[in-house]
């Protein structure tokens, strides 16, 4: 059975209110939320508890209600607005002992519901002291009651008998069990919602810390190890340029090779930076219309080289009319990264195809290889950042985050992407982008 629509909202706008009642979470600690919790919730148990011994004619203790409310109310008030919140529990556990021996004395002591708020005093005040004072508190309330207890046997007349009939004495008994039941189920209730939201945000915390963690260390894992690689070939060659006498076509050998070598570091580093500062500091999304003939030409140009020698040819069949929705940056780094990905594990000779198709408002980019694919066990993890890099077809090295980065980069350009691949056959990889016209329906 469902809560009607307006029981439901008043209930969330009374959490609310609760909510700035007690504080919230970063200006007070569970502790002092519970205290003004309970502060709030007996301020109305006494008011109806009042109003129950005016009825009874028990004047003495509507007027002892009258002074508790106006206690608790300063306590509340010393807490929550001054924030003396240690000075503010001593001060209303010492007055909330004190004012049960009243009560008890008053209200006609072991024939009046006494016992019933000393339970209910200690159980408040265990709720909200510090736990090094558990013992004490404990203490003094069992020494109280016991003390009263033994008063009432040896001497019963201390406590004048103040109900009129039989009626009054279990009328009083009965509400203030009821009343004391609503008060410690509320607030045992207060505690468990509470518990469990820190315990969320606790939880959630924890799982921030485990993957920034991740994060961290697979970023000094890729760091120590695959930039030490192209770095450490640079150096060799430096080496063999410096002290060897070679022949010219060795000397352009090398140099073509250190070039090469150069240009993978730092494609590698461009990958690392920008995945890093989105892992660190966010990323800001510029979703503007983009011509995307042009974006991919431009991706193209700077791979071109790559392809020219590795004799592999790059086709661009992209409609000139097709303008799509994304951030100019980040679509360049996507394609980039796939054509590069295909350069790599494509044969000399091989072919690579980008093609694009308008379907309602998505256009759908195909870049699609004739290289040597993607195995099977390797194909379900193949965007996760845990993902080995491997060897290309002239042994060029991978970051392992290139297609991490892709898939991310696309997804906060409310894109998508995904991927078909043949082992020995080639892959297909496709990225869905809203076009730009989709902005005006």
């Amino acid at each position: 059975m469902r809560l009607p629509k307006k029981l439901i909202l008043r209930s969330e706008r009374i959490n609310r209110y609760l909510n700035n009642i007690t504080g919230n979470a970063k200006d007070f600690g569970l502790e002092a939320r519970i205290f003004h919790f309970i502060c709030i919730f007996s301020f109305v148990i006494l008011s109806v508890s009042q109003q129950i011994n005016l009825y009874y004619g028990l004047y003495e203790l509507a007027v002892l209600m009258g002074v508790l409310q106006i206690i608790g109310f300063i306590f509340f008030i010393l807490s929550r607005v001054y924030q003396k919140i240690k000075l503010s529990i001593i001060f209303f556990a010492l007055g909330a002992n004190a004012l049960f021996v009243i009560n008890f004395y008053f209200n006609s002591g072991i024939n009046g519901p006494g016992l019933i708020m000393f339970l209910s005093g200690i159980f408040l005040i265990i709720l909200i002291v510090p736990k090094n004072q558990f013992a004490f508190w404990l203490t003094i309330n069992i020494i109280e009651v016991l003390v009263l207890l033994f008063l009432s046997y040896h001497d019963p007349s201390i406590f004048t008998y103040r109900y009129s009939d039989s009626f009054l004495q279990y009328a009083d008994i009965a509400s203030t069990y009821v009343l004391t039941a609503i008060l410690i189920f509320h607030a045992t209730n207060f505690i468990r919602k509470s518990y469990d939201r820190e315990k969320i945000i606790a939880e959630q915390k924890a799982e921030e810390l485990r993957i920034s963690d991740q994060t961290k260390n697979k970023l000094l894992s890729i760091l120590a190890h695959d930039l030490s690689s192209p770095l450490g070939s640079i150096q060799n060659y430096l080496e063999i340029l410096a002290e060897l006498k070679t022949e010219e076509i060795d000397r352009q050998s090398i140099e073509a090779s250190l070039l090469n070598e150069t240009k993978n570091a730092q494609h590698m580093l461009s990958n690392l930076l920008l995945w890093s500062k989105t892992q660190m500091e966010g990323v800001k999304i510029n979703l503007i219309p983009l011509n995307l003939k042009e974006s991919i030409e431009t991706a193209i140009r700077i791979q071109q080289s790559l392809a020219i020698e590795k004799n592999i040819s790059i086709e661009a069949n992209i409609d000139q009319s097709i303008m799509v929705l994304a951030d100019r940056e980040m679509l360049q780094l996507v394609i980039r990264n796939l054509i590069n990905n295909s350069l790599k594990f494509t044969h000399a000779g091989g072919k690579i195809r980008i093609d694009s198709k308008v379907e309602e408002n998505v256009c759908l980019i195909t870049i699609s290889d004739t290289g040597r694919g993607i195995n099977y066990e390797m194909q379900k993890d193949l965007f996760s950042m845990g993902i080995k890099s491997t060897y290309g077809t002239q042994n060029e090295k991978g970051v392992g985050l290139g297609l991490s980065i892709c898939k991310e980069f696309t997804e906060l350009q409310n894109g998508t992407i995904s991927f078909e691949s043949d082992p020995g056959k080639g892959t297909r990889f496709f990225i869905g982008l809203k076009l730009a016209s989709a902005l005006k329906t």
